[in-house]
């Protein structure tokens, strides 16, 4: 499956949030221009919720980032 690029020079991610509450992650597709975004985008979306343990953003097959709660709540140097 090949990523959506429209002429606007966009992409399509999917974002996989992983919660405590559920037993299957949520889906939610994501368009945005490139990579940095998307990370950013899942790292705000992991932010937002005590419940969200880990996202996940995929380009087609390609992992983009995996993100966990832990990750976040670790001291930056």
């Amino acid at each position: 499956m090949q990523s959506i690029l429209s002429a606007t020079g966009v992409k399509t991610y999917l974002l996989y949030m992983h919660d405590d509450r559920y037993s299957v992650p949520t889906l939610d597709a994501i368009v945005v221009r490139d990579d940095d975004r998307a990370i950013e985008i899942a790292t705000q979306r992991l932010s937002s919720s005590a419940h969200h343990r880990v996202a996940e953003m995929w380009e087609d097959d390609r992992l983009v980032c995996r993100i966990s709660r832990e990750d976040l709540d670790r001291p930056t140097p």
